[in-house]
């Protein structure tokens, strides 16, 4: 995880001077075709739903939500295709993530989630306006998930797939370089587990989130 936060500040650090020194103009027609490579980073928030479940019974007797937010950052690759002013393309991400958010529960104890590491798989298509690139993407999401109860007495953790849809904007600084803006929605899905310090309940949580992202990319 700490290589991916390496790679991710070196690549937003040389982008900067890349495009400050890059003095070609991008020309009305820019061709957005090609492979390219960059880095993110981010803000995301989460909406995390659980309750208990009877492993005799089948009865819930605790129920609650939480928000588990942090920042992220990551490297992305992928390769677009132009059709004229239309643009599809795939591509993929991985991040590190520190959104994490805790709740007290009456029967185990404090509860706390973590989104560790998360990555995704996405369809791109977008519009192309002058050097503005208006896209929707949409696609498979991973992600693993970190749950602790009492304070660490218990661990669990998950790798749950599930998906993602969202929408931005990328503008061509240059011949190479772009950067972008964009927004997304990601369904993890639900997990269970049946912590020591409730032992007689299975619980069920669902984690849902959204983020915000400002990247750069190099353009091949």
């Amino acid at each position: 995880m700490r290589s991916i936060l390496l790679v991710s500040s070196i690549l937003l650090a040389a982008a900067g001077n890349a495009m400050a020194a890059d003095a070609a103009s991008v020309e009305p027609g820019f061709d957005w075709s090609g492979f390219y490579v960059g880095a993110q980073a981010g803000y995301g928030w989460g909406d995390v739903d659980s309750h208990n479940v009877g492993r005799e019974t089948g009865v819930t007797d605790w129920r609650d939500s939480w928000n588990a937010n942090g920042g992220l950052g990551g490297i992305h690759v992928g390769y677009n295709h132009a059709f004229n002013q239309l643009v599809v393309g795939a591509e993929a991400d991985l991040e590190v993530s520190g959104a994490k958010g805790a709740v007290e529960s009456d029967y185990a104890g404090l509860v706390e989630n973590q989104i560790e590491v998360q990555g995704s798989l996405r369809a791109r298509l977008g519009y192309s306006v002058g050097p503005a690139l208006f896209y929707a993407t949409g696609g498979l999401a991973v992600a693993r998930i970190e749950t602790t109860y009492d304070g660490d007495a218990d661990r669990w953790t998950h790798t749950k797939s599930g998906w993602t849809v969202g929408g931005g904007v990328e503008y061509a600084l240059s011949r190479n370089w772009t950067t972008r803006i964009d927004y997304r929605y990601t369904d993890f899905g639900s997990f269970t587990e049946n912590p020591a310090t409730d032992s007689g309940f299975n619980h069920v949580t669902e984690l849902k989130t959204q983020a915000v992202r400002f990247g750069v990319s190099y353009k091949f």
